[in-house]
């Protein structure tokens, strides 16, 4: 009785430090190098008390436990309440369109803190004051042009 007992508590760690790999640690970790000892333990322990027979049983007992417990995880409710639920809404600049020309006049659109929007013409692209913070609506004028972005200083009055 002693011995079916060992060899599950050994079957039981090594299911436990499983799921502590997959869905907790990342990488390659102690816990996954522990878990494989643990398998391999209870099925050599299964092995010297109850022979062949003994240790393959117990190694189709694992390997149906395993997959079993890490389906049920992935499928349970509890996985859910520690994921990350975030939503990447942001987008790569495009390229200033090609009719922009450096000295074209321009207003703000947002605050360039040091980067904003300004329309100019009829594009709203996005631009970066040059040695300041400039307000929105303010009068700008285009001074250089960057692949995704112009960069702007205010317009002298």
């Amino acid at each position: 009785m002693f011995d079916i007992i060992a060899i599950a508590l050994l079957i039981i760690i090594a299911l436990t430090l499983v799921i502590l790999e997959i869905f907790f640690l990342p990488g390659i970790t102690i816990a996954g190098i522990c878990s494989i000892l643990f398998y391999g333990g209870g099925i050599y322990y299964a092995y010297s008390v109850f022979g062949n027979n003994g240790a393959v049983i117990t190694l189709l007992i694992a390997a149906i436990a395993t997959i079993t417990l890490i389906i049920g995880f992935m499928r349970s409710r509890s996985l859910d309440k520690i994921a990350l639920h975030t939503e990447i809404d942001s987008v790569v600049p495009l390229q200033v369109p090609t009719d922009i020309k450096v000295g074209d006049p321009g207003v703000t659109l947002t605050r360039l803190n040091p980067m904003g929007k300004i329309l100019t013409g009829t594009h709203a692209v996005e631009a970066m004051a040059e040695n300041e913070l400039i307000d929105e609506e303010t009068p700008v004028k285009i001074i250089r042009i960057e692949p995704t972005i112009v960069i702007v200083t205010k317009e002298n009055k």
